[in-house]
């Protein structure tokens, strides 16, 4: 039997999945991107899917005045009453927690996480498949409250909340381990070059180069692990 697709939602471009789709088709899973801030509507018929992903975006999840934001914070709420699984990344992940009335905001120092930073897995470390620190991509300056009926399970230095997991099946991810080279390439190769690499926290375009070279393997063998659990959650 044929499996069902992984539909991944995105707030940029069509490759925001990057190396997530990649994994997703080694798994056998066909997968469908529908591109949110382009006027692509979410789906009606859940069932339909194996799983979702809500990837990255410029915009904040308190942007409730766009379209797209305010419509996927409407729909979120069917995944979790279906309990298919459902997988936000960094903007994704804060949509989620919104959703479940908690707050997402600045650092209170304004500091900002562009580079590879330490994740350290809190709690139980077999629902993240990670069981010692990893160096994991970030881009944010934002972060979430952990929500009530919540379970933390990762976090880091500077944000200390950097994932949680929701019930059985919907999981929060504040870093980006679908960074590959042809992300951060398109994140780094802009022109002008993104103004975050100046804020508080950022780490230089070399240094995130140097880093994605040494840490993408392990943070690319975690991604494969956990995603492959994580599609087995759904009811």
């Amino acid at each position: 039997m044929s499996k069902k697709p992984v539909l991944m939602l995105t707030h940029m471009t069509s490759g925001d999945a990057g190396e997530i789709a990649i994994i997703a088709a080694e798994l056998g899973y066909p997968v469908e991107v529908r591109r949110l801030n382009k006027g692509e509507p979410l789906p009606k018929n859940l069932a339909d899917y194996a799983g979702f992903v809500s990837f990255g975006s410029p915009a904040s999840a308190n942007d409730t005045h766009v379209d797209f934001i305010r419509a996927e914070l409407d729909w979120i709420p069917r995944v979790l009453a279906a309990e298919l699984p459902f997988l936000g990344i960094c903007f994704g992940a804060q949509l989620l927690a919104r959703v479940l009335d908690a707050k997402v905001a600045p650092h209170p120092k304004g500091q900002y996480e562009f580079g590879y930073y330490p994740i350290t897995p809190v709690g139980d470390s077999a629902a993240l498949k990670m069981d010692a620190p990893l160096y994991i991509s970030l881009r944010h300056g934002e972060g979430f409250e952990l929500p009530r009926g919540a379970e933390l399970l990762a976090a880091g230095e500077t944000f200390p909340h950097q994932a949680f997991r929701y019930g059985s099946a919907s999981f929060a991810l504040q870093f980006h381990p679908e960074v590959n080279d042809d992300v951060l390439r398109y994140w780094l190769g802009r022109d002008p070059p993104p103004e975050d690499l100046l804020k508080p926290g950022a780490q230089s375009e070399e240094l995130q180069w140097l880093n994605h070279v040494k840490y993408r393997s392990a943070m690319h063998g975690w991604l494969r692990k956990f995603f492959a659990d994580w599609l087995t959650k759904g009811v």
